[in-house]
């Protein structure tokens, strides 16, 4: 059983996946764009890693979305 912790970067993580397919960018592309690593990224999306709020913002850039759109509901 996950914590609250793991819980919550799981659901992000799902949530970056799902809008960045929504948007046909690929994992390579999007870690590209922020300059960070293709398994910083994976890391994030499968909920290994707790991104710091540049990452998020970055993220959030990437996917031309807001921070606030990516963060709605936790």
């Amino acid at each position: 059983m996950k914590n609250e912790k793991e819980q919550i970067l799981s659901e992000l993580g799902q949530r970056i996946s799902i809008e960045r397919k929504k948007r046909g960018i690929t994992l390579e592309k999007l870690a590209y764009e922020m300059s960070i690593s293709k398994g910083n990224l994976s890391d994030i999306e499968s909920g290994k890693r707790n991104p710091t709020f540049t990452t998020l913002k970055a993220i959030a850039e990437g996917l031309d979305i807001s921070i606030s759109a990516l963060l709605k509901g936790f």
